[in-house]
């Protein structure tokens, strides 16, 4: 176990995590009208028959309300070749839907269901909420949705979380 950093403590644990592989996504949602985004990476599919995923969303955050409120969103998977993806992330992961429009200028396209889909994205995934499914975690809401409608490209490669986070550090 010599190899190994040992963590116990609450950042040590985080930083720990950071080795776990996932995805890097937009999370989309309308409510009222109005449109709203955000960062997640913490989404996964759980069964294929029926089309399942599941997303983690925190509960401070204007795009969990819009879903709590009409139990749809859409999950659009950032494109690794995407020479703007740091944009997008710095768009809807670094700033407050409640303080800005994310959308203010911003080029989108409507899913069937009125929620943007991201032109640039490698797939996306059109989805609701199944209500008896959901998980209160305290600070986060633990969503299970059916996937009604996807759409994927051939070219490019989904980025993950952690290409993203290196990529970032070369930056620096």
């Amino acid at each position: 176990m010599s190899q190994f950093k040992i963590a116990t403590d609450s950042a040590g644990l985080n930083q720990a995590l950071f080795e776990v592989t996932h995805g890097l996504y937009v999370l989309t949602a309308v409510r009222g009208g109005r449109n709203n985004g955000q960062c997640l990476d913490a989404a996964m599919q759980i069964t294929n028959a029926p089309p399942r995923i599941t997303i983690g969303v925190g509960k401070k955050s204007l795009t969990h309300e819009m879903i709590v409120e009409t139990g749809k969103f859409v999950l659009n998977a950032l494109d690794r070749e995407d020479l703007n993806a740091s944009e997008i992330v710095r768009r809807f992961g670094f700033q407050s839907g409640r303080d800005v429009d994310k959308f203010e200028d911003f080029p989108y396209e409507t899913g069937e269901n009125g929620i943007p889909i991201l032109p640039g994205a490698k797939a996306f995934y059109e989805c609701t909420v199944l209500r008896e499914f959901t998980v209160d975690l305290g600070t986060h809401t633990l969503f299970v949705a059916s996937v009604d409608r996807a759409g994927t490209k051939e070219d490019g490669d989904p980025l993950t979380y952690n290409e993203y986070r290196k990529s970032m550090r070369k930056r620096r």
